[in-house]
């Protein structure tokens, strides 16, 4: 959990789902140590918080599962009900694996020849230019754009949808307890 109160919120709210925009300082609360560093034209962050969100990767015991459900719905056939344990649905779609994004195919040879997807001292990786220029709106944009390509190519029949629209206000949701 993340924020200003950890996780006591989702005691109070439920598993709500969160977003983040960083176009500005106040958009991008609780984490604004992002803006003006990540320069990914419309970046936005969202949470879905999922089962036993208080602890970390490997710390999640049975009991912690069962106590904190988290906000995914079981049934999405259904659309979520607003209750503290369905607060979102989702269903898997298809996906682009990293080295598919990048255009690696052997990732073994890659290590073995020397590759290196990114070096944060040059800004640019070693037998590999995807994440070249990290602060860079253009190389930024072109990731974005590589990403939707290949998606749209493997999953053709699917439709484009479009991000969904971001309305938090922290002043509004912690009246001024921040």
């Amino acid at each position: 959990c993340t924020g200003p109160y950890k996780c006591k919120n989702f005691e109070v709210y439920g598993y709500a789902v969160g977003c983040e925009k960083w176009s500005d300082r106040a958009s991008a609360f609780p984490h604004s140590q992002w803006y003006v560093k990540n320069v990914y034209p419309d970046a936005t962050w969202y949470s879905l918080p999922g089962p036993c969100s208080s602890k970390g990767l490997g710390q999640k015991t049975k009991t912690c599962l069962k106590s904190e459900p988290g906000g995914a719905c079981y049934n999405t056939s259904e659309p979520p009900t607003g209750a503290g344990d369905c607060t979102y649905s989702y269903q898997k779609v298809g996906e682009v694996s990293i080295n598919e994004l990048e255009g690696l195919h052997d990732p073994t040879t890659f290590k073995i020849m020397g590759g290196y997807e990114y070096n944060k001292y040059t800004d640019k990786g070693v037998h590999m230019s995807f994440w070249d220029g990290k602060e860079d709106v253009a190389a930024c944009q072109k990731r974005i754009d590589t990403l939707a390509a290949l998606f749209k190519a493997k999953y053709p029949d699917l439709p484009d949808l479009p991000d969904p629209d971001c309305d938090f206000n922290q002043y509004k949701f912690y009246h001024g307890k921040v």
